[in-house]
């Protein structure tokens, strides 16, 4: 099942240069911080219910024994300067989490009531941020999105302030998603489970491709934690 997107599906729009293949060893120094990047963080919408996986997906476990969870935090902190994650109230785990990883954790009282909750406390944490121009806004359930289709969306954020920007892989649109700061204040009032479907023109989106097949999967189930990213999707 295609992940549960921010957004409603986008047609392509000016695209900013592909995000080439990930380099080895990536890490931190692989993706250095281009002039203006300090002005974007990245935020993990990381308050669901997860209804259908039967128990706290952050938590299960992916090949390589890591949370989920913590693996999209680990890619998010190594891109970005600053990452904020909106956990449910009283969740232990995320801020344990987010205090090993030097993340900020952003609770939301409101996370039953549907993913745009959580967006909308994240667009509040994000207007109460000196110097904040834009965010790169993934989902806790997409832990095959490669650090360098984040370094990509920061990129474009940077280098076209004020416009919204989303991936591409092979012309299918994707999480994360870029949201500049004149966008902050509509979102923040957001509710619903697809909040950001009709404040946002995604149409006029700047578009990022990336040969990143992560950016369209997602886990609702056990069974999709196994396999590889691109053969799962190609079997969707």
């Amino acid at each position: 099942m295609p992940p549960a997107s921010l957004v409603s599906p986008a047609s392509p729009a000016p695209s900013v240069p592909t995000a080439g293949p990930a380099p080895s060893g990536i890490g931190t120094s692989a993706f250095p911080q281009r002039p203006g990047a300090a002005g974007v963080a990245g935020i993990i919408l990381a308050a669901g219910t997860a209804s259908r996986f039967g128990s706290d997906k952050r938590r299960a476990l992916l090949p390589d024994g890591t949370p989920m969870l913590a693996a999209v935090a680990g890619v998010f902190a190594r891109v970005f300067a600053r990452t904020a994650v909106v956990v449910p109230p009283g969740d232990a785990f995320g801020l344990e989490l987010c205090t090993r990883l030097g993340l900020e954790a952003v609770p939301n009282e409101r996370c039953r009531e549907g993913q745009g909750t959580s967006l909308a406390a994240a667009m509040q944490w994000s207007i109460a941020q000196p110097g904040l121009q834009a965010v790169a806004v993934g989902l806790g359930d997409m832990p095959w999105v490669r650090e360098d289709t984040l370094a990509a969306l920061r990129d474009a954020l940077v280098r076209f302030p004020g416009e919204p920007a989303m991936p591409l892989w092979q012309g299918r649109p994707g999480n994360p998603r870029g949201i500049p700061r004149r966008c902050f204040a509509s979102l923040a009032q957001a509710s619903g489970a697809q909040a950001a479907a009709h404040r946002i023109d995604w149409d006029a989106a700047r578009t990022v491709a990336v040969d990143d097949p992560g950016i369209v999967r997602d886990v609702d189930t056990p069974a999709d934690l196994a396999g590889d990213a691109k053969d799962a999707t190609a079997r969707r």
